[in-house]
C-alpha cells in the first residue's frame, strides 16, 4: 500500500467514526472520502474538536501529498522553459 493509499484509508476511518458511517460499505465510504477532500479548504482553520482536527491534519497532508507529482511535474517543464500554466495553453 502507497503512502498515499494508507492516508485515505486513515481518513476513511476517522471519517466513518466522527460520522457513524458503515466502514463495511465501502462504495459509500468512498464517495464520502472523495467529497470531503475535494471539498477540503486549505485555508480553513482548523476545527477545534480534537477528532475533527485530526481529519483535518490528515486530509491536509493527504491532498498535499496527492498534488505533489504535479507540482514536480510543473517544476521540471518551467526548468525546461515549456509553458505549463492553464491560460497559457493553446
Amino acid at each position: 500500500m502507497s503512502e498515499l493509499e494508507t492516508k485515505r484509508a486513515a481518513i476513511a476511518d476517522l471519517l466513518a467514526r466522527i460520522e457513524g458511517l458503515d466502514p463495511r460499505n465501502v462504495a459509500d465510504l468512498d464517495r464520502r472520502v472523495e467529497t470531503v477532500v475535494n471539498g477540503f479548504d486549505q485555508g480553513a482553520p482548523e476545527p477545534s474538536d480534537p477528532a475533527r482536527a485530526d481529519l483535518h491534519r490528515l486530509i491536509r497532508t493527504y491532498r498535499d501529498l496527492r498534488d505533489l507529482p504535479t507540482d514536480r511535474n510543473n517544476v521540471r517543464l518551467a526548468e525546461k522553459g515549456e509553458v505549463f500554466a492553464p491560460e497559457n495553453d493553446a
